[in-house]
């Protein structure tokens, strides 16, 4: 019995050490690509948009962190971790955590979105950052300045004899609204000095 039950936990690990086979096998970087292979790689954790470009010198792609961990030896006492950057969230991994028979070695997995950026040399990279920030910094601005605006009007229609709290208000739709030119004005700019920014 002592020799099956050994069997059948080295077994058990072995189907826990493969658990990220699938996502292997849709690798997030493909370094036979040649664009992959020659292309400068920035992997942004925390993404700034879950757009994929696959146009031109600047390529953004979204990809997932598959990270599984599970306990191993006589008595669960060795942590093993598996982290793999993949197009894919694992299947594998995922039904091995819910088969309650893997109990024993508290299998864990996450799987997190992050933005891989691959460019063809500093140039492209610097531009296709600031074109990222631009538009979610723009989107930030802008969802800011109309929620003021809204606001500011509902204060101004129940402000009734409240002179004070009317002028701050429409003080403050006055700069919301000088937030949001500024911003058009610098989109202005932006397109005027490369017409292609808000395109690529």
């Amino acid at each position: 019995m002592g020799i099956a039950l050994a069997e059948g936990e080295g077994e058990s690990t072995a189907n826990l050490g493969k658990a990220l086979d699938d996502a292997i096998a849709a690798p997030c970087i493909n370094l036979k690509d040649n664009f992959d292979n020659s292309s400068l790689i920035t992997i942004i954790e925390e993404p700034l948009s879950l757009e994929t470009d696959n146009e031109g010198d600047y390529r953004t792609r979204i990809c997932y962190r598959n990270s599984f961990v599970y306990w191993s030896g006589e008595k669960n006492e060795v942590k093993k971790t598996l982290t793999e950057l993949s197009k894919i969230c694992s299947g594998t991994a995922d039904d091995l955590v819910k088969d309650t028979g893997n109990a024993t070695y508290n299998p864990q997995f996450t799987c997190r979105p992050v933005q891989v950026i691959l460019s063809k040399g500093g140039t492209s990279m610097i531009t296709g950052f600031i074109n990222q920030i631009y538009k979610f910094a723009a989107g930030i601005v802008g969802i800011i300045a109309v929620a003021v605006i809204i606001i500011s009007g509902i204060q101004i229609s129940l402000g009734g004899g409240d002179t004070e709290a009317v002028s701050s208000a429409k003080d403050r739709i006055i700069k919301s609204l000088s937030g949001i030119a500024i911003l058009f004005l610098s989109g202005l700019i932006l397109y005027t000095v490369n017409p292609t920014f808000f395109t690529r």
